[in-house]
């Protein structure tokens, strides 16, 4: 059986104009240099440093976004787009984002919204999770229980500066700042 190639899509360049509304909303929150967790076949543009644990994907790097191999305050920014509801330890993951930026570095999250998502079925009745365990949901939010769970996270060095919705009906988008 040939494996399937995947050719590697950027802004731009992708057929998926929800994608591409939900990047949009980093744009004015990210310069310099960066790092895209849990990429899979998609980055914002072709200078960010691309992260996946699914070596299928073809990242820059093959590591788990909870245990990155990078200096502390390497990088400017980090972009998660779709992918921090697949870490089981979310404050930890954070923790880990938080480490490899600078002061005043900027976290940008896109995350599916469970109001319009609905919860994730189980691995036995979902086709996605039985082709690709990587998928599976840990968490599930609406962007009011993830701001309020953020918050609750205030031994954290970081601050909220904007939030809202990145997807009408699917997604909604949250920007820290490290302080």
């Amino acid at each position: 059986m040939k494996k399937k190639e995947v050719k590697i899509k950027y802004y731009g360049d992708t057929d998926d104009p929800m994608w591409q509304w939900e990047v949009e909303k980093f744009f004015p929150w990210f310069s310099g240099k960066g790092v895209d967790i849990g990429c899979g076949a998609r980055s914002i543009n072709k200078d960010v440093l691309r992260v996946d644990i699914d070596k299928l994907v073809k990242p820059d790097v093959v590591a788990s976004g909870d245990d990155l191999p990078f200096n502390g305050g390497e990088f400017d920014f980090v972009c998660s787009v779709h992918s921090f509801e697949h870490f089981e330890d979310s404050k930890k993951t954070l923790a880990e984002w938080l480490r490899i930026i600078k002061t005043g570095g900027i976290i940008g999250i896109v995350h599916p919204d469970v109001f319009f998502t609905k919860k994730q079925n189980p691995p036995e009745t979902n086709p996605s999770l039985k082709s690709n365990f990587y998928n599976k949901h840990y968490h599930e939010h609406t962007q009011k229980s993830f701001v309020e769970q953020l918050g609750g996270w205030s031994d954290l060095p970081f601050k909220i500066v904007d939030h809202g919705v990145a997807c009408n009906g699917w997604s909604f988008y949250v920007i820290l700042k490290k302080i």
